[in-house]
């Protein structure tokens, strides 16, 4: 249905185990048409994993239709694993918003090192949201910040960023004038963190 219609833009992919089969018949019919892919909470038969994210990386590369990627509540099993998604995003020059909520934050993958490498990849974005990942310890992603990158909005709500590293965003926000919203809600922040980070601005 895909490979017939030109009108389907958008992909909804939810609770399902999808093996490399179901992902090479998939993939291939959705280059070129769909502009917004949502997939959420979908596992991979363990032993394939490597294969089935071979060939989503090469679906995110080559799919020059796509504008909005959102991968949610999919755990990223490995930081090679996080490596392959997030070249492929830098390597398609189409995409302009990039959801990773609630991939990271277990078996030790590194969500920082994730999105700190999209922040220095020159490439412009709309939206970055690494919401619910664990992150903490985030010098890496503040010095990437203050490089100014071309970023409108970045969310990070709901991880683990105390006032060290609002302290250390309100140093990078200073070198920075391309960011128009950065979310930090619901993480270890007290009021003199934000208050650090409202006087940089």
């Amino acid at each position: 249905a895909i490979q017939l219609s030109n009108g389907i833009q958008n992909i909804v992919i939810d609770n399902v185990e999808l093996g490399p089969s179901a992902l090479s018949i998939l993939c291939p019919a959705m280059e070129g048409k769909v502009t917004n892919i949502f997939v959420q909470c979908v596992t991979f038969p363990a032993e394939q994993v490597a294969e089935c994210y071979e060939i989503i990386a090469t679906l995110i590369r080559r799919n020059h239709a796509l504008e909005k990627l959102i991968w949610r509540n999919n755990r990223i099993p490995s930081d090679e694993q996080a490596d392959q998604l997030i070249d492929s995003v830098i390597d398609n020059r189409s995409i302009n918003m990039l959801f990773l909520d609630n991939c990271f934050n277990q078996n030790g993958v590194n969500g920082c090192r994730a999105l700190a490498s999209l922040l220095t990849c020159g490439r412009p974005f709309k939206t970055l949201s690494f919401s619910r990942n664990g992150l903490s310890g985030i010098d890496d992603v503040a010095a990437a910040l203050a490089t100014n990158p071309k970023l409108k909005n970045l969310w990070i709500h709901d991880n683990q960023l105390n006032d060290r590293d609002a302290e250390l965003f309100a140093q990078a926000l200073k070198q920075n004038a391309n960011l128009h919203a950065l979310l930090l809600d619901d993480n270890c922040i007290t009021s003199a963190g934000f208050d650090m980070i409202g006087t940089a601005i």
